[in-house]
């Protein structure tokens, strides 16, 4: 594309741009002075102002909320490549290259497709055009936001890692438990695990029950929900009852014995166990006895699953079979 030709319209015709807008976290959204670099209030108002010293109107806008730059499959980013393939535009308008990209290769394709477009990439932080200092200059930039996206990746793995060695939890707790912020002795925002009041005794009183070997999955699932266990709420999901497979989950999950497993490695948590050591240990053995799947019966017999065919060692099983 000639740059020329797109920054030189005809007499009386005004320049157009498309504006992009990304931040990472939903609250980046409106929040100014970010980690990343600005909200996207902030990141609006410099597209602006960098559209009007171009004498160009933006004519679109386009923003993913909360949506990593690790990926080009973005909501928005796909929606506005489309626009400029179908609508002529002059510029597309970004605070920063890694607002649009965060791998050389997103960034070739995309710059690709806005070229194809007949467009102009922006960038209202770096001075990046068509000349060979200004392509060495975006070369330059994305294979430093690429290196800054995966160093920063090995940094959170890093510290998860370390916090896992010292008995807390990284990321979420698990259903029972509650994250919560608490401030430390020297005045610094600490996250930590709490109690969740109101499922903890459920899930205490799940183990007990499976531990007797009375309930399958399905029937301690039904009688959970009759008790009113929920998933917690969150922000875009109302609390809704366990599924069979969560509940599985649940009962095989050794962080409710106190423990804290993180890249395969297991550490003494701090947290408080919702299981003793002899609940656990019988629910296991109740899992370890239905390996072979065989499904609980109203009318159960005293040799079921200790039969096996002495000539292909396969279990016999107990039918129950009624006339048509």
């Amino acid at each position: 594309m000639n740059a020329t030709t797109t920054l030189t319209p005809p007499v009386g015709t005004r320049l157009s741009a498309v504006s992009y807008l990304r931040v990472s976290t939903k609250e980046q959204a409106e929040r100014d002075g970010d980690p990343e670099g600005y909200s996207l209030p902030a990141q609006r108002e410099a597209n602006r102002r960098k559209a009007e010293s171009l004498g160009a109107e933006i004519v679109e806008e386009f923003v993913d909320r909360g949506e990593s730059a690790r990926s080009a499959d973005r909501p928005d980013l796909q929606r506005m490549l489309k626009f400029i393939a179908e609508n002529p535009v002059n510029f597309v308008i970004v605070h920063k290259v890694d607002r649009l990209a965060r791998s050389r290769a997103d960034d070739v394709t995309i710059n690709l497709a806005i070229q194809q477009a007949n467009a102009r990439l922006v960038s209202v932080s770096e001075n990046i055009d068509e000349t060979p200092s200004g392509m060495l200059l975006h070369g330059i930039m994305s294979s430093i936001a690429e290196f800054y996206s995966r160093n920063l990746a090995n940094e959170v793995v890093k510290g998860m890692s370390q916090k896992a060695k010292t008995g807390g939890t990284p990321g979420r707790a698990p259903i029972g438990y509650r994250n919560r912020a608490a401030v430390n002795d020297e005045g610094r925002e600490v996250r930590t695990v709490v109690l969740d009041d109101a499922r903890a005794p459920q899930i205490s009183w799940a183990f007990e029950a499976f531990a007797t070997g009375k309930y399958t999955i399905n029937q301690l699932l039904d009688e959970l929900t009759a008790r009113g266990l929920t998933s917690p709420p969150t922000p875009k999901r109302a609390a809704r009852p366990l599924t069979a497979s969560q509940l599985y989950k649940i009962l095989n999950n050794s962080y409710y014995l106190g423990i804290v497993t993180f890249q395969n490695t297991s550490y003494p948590g701090r947290h408080t166990p919702l299981v003793d050591q002899s609940t656990w240990r019988k629910c296991q053995e109740v899992f370890a006895s239905r390996l072979t799947g065989e499904k609980a019966r109203v009318h159960n017999h005293y040799l079921k699953s200790s039969l096996f065919c002495g000539l292909c060692e396969s279990r016999l099983i107990i039918h129950y079979s009624k006339n048509a």
